[in-house]
Formats: structure tokens, C-alpha cells, sequence
């Protein structure tokens, strides 16, 4: 093929190529999305805020019991018998109450060391109320050292 023949041909072919090709067609749909990552680290802690302001105040309390507290405090020295009495008066065991009672012992009346309401052995100094039920109530403090000084309080 020579010449026009040539010419004629290729102008045939460009025109089908050109016919062949048209408009684009429509886009496809979109694919699924992709797997999550991993999360990342955790940021650091902010400020601590400002503190809040107070509560209410909470109701009254119940009111306290109404009378006064009677009270006997009696020191002195310990004699050769080692045994102090303290007389009570009944008051102090009206009703079948027992009065609150302390004692203590000293060598120097700087420190005081207070006593056991229950000996451990039978020549342990200690002491209670004895004659509760009784009309001569007393508190005893027993087996003291003759020269040390004793403490005795006891309230009703």
C-alpha cells in the first residue's frame, strides 16, 4: 500500500480507534473501610482542680444528758499496811451505778503510774469499790509500798 491507498487506511483505522473509545462511565461504589488501629498511650494527668466548696452544715446533735458530775480526788502517802479506804457517799452508788474510778501510784508525784483494777498476782498493788450494795460504799487500794504516794479519783 502505497500512497492514497495508505492515507485512506490509516485514516479508516484512526477513525475506528477514535469511535471506539467513548465518555467515561460512572464511578464505582466506595470499598469498605480498613481495620481500626491500635490505640495510642494514654496522655498525662492534667492539673488537680480548685477544691469545691463545703457542704451544708449537718443537723443539730441529740443534746447531751443534763446534771453535774460529782468528784473526789484523795493523795497521800502509803503506810506499814500498804491499804488506803476511800469512803463513798451513797450517792455514788445510788441506783446500782458504779462511780468511774482511777487510781494511781508514785514514787516521785512527777510520774504516776496507774494501778490495775485486777491483780495479776496476790501481792499486786490494785483497786476497786467495795460495799456497792452496801450503806458504807468505798473505793480500797491494796498492797501499796509504805512510803510511795498514791492517787485516787472517782467520779458519779
Amino acid at each position: 500500500m502505497k500512497g492514497p491507498a495508505l492515507r485512506l487506511f490509516l485514516l479508516g483505522v484512526t477513525c475506528m480507534v477514535t469511535a471506539c473509545e467513548g465518555p467515561m462511565g460512572p464511578a464505582g461504589p466506595t470499598g469498605p473501610a480498613g481495620a481500626t488501629g491500635p490505640a495510642g498511650p494514654a496522655g498525662p494527668s492534667g492539673p488537680t482542680g480548685p477544691q469545691g466548696p463545703s457542704g451544708p452544715q449537718g443537723p443539730q446533735g441529740i443534746p447531751g444528758p443534763v446534771g453535774t458530775v460529782s468528784r473526789i480526788d484523795l493523795t497521800g502517802t502509803f503506810d506499814a499496811t500498804g491499804t488506803v479506804n476511800l469512803p463513798l457517799p451513797a450517792s455514788a452508788v445510788a441506783n446500782n451505778k458504779l462511780p468511774f474510778i482511777a487510781c494511781y501510784v508514785s514514787v516521785d508525784r512527777q510520774t504516776w503510774i496507774s494501778v490495775s483494777q485486777v491483780p495479776l498476782g496476790p501481792d499486786d498493788t490494785y483497786c476497786g469499790v467495795t460495799g456497792a450494795q452496801t450503806t458504807t460504799p468505798r473505793i480500797t487500794l491494796i498492797n501499796g509500798v509504805a512510803g510511795q504516794y498514791y492517787y485516787i479519783v472517782a467520779m458519779w
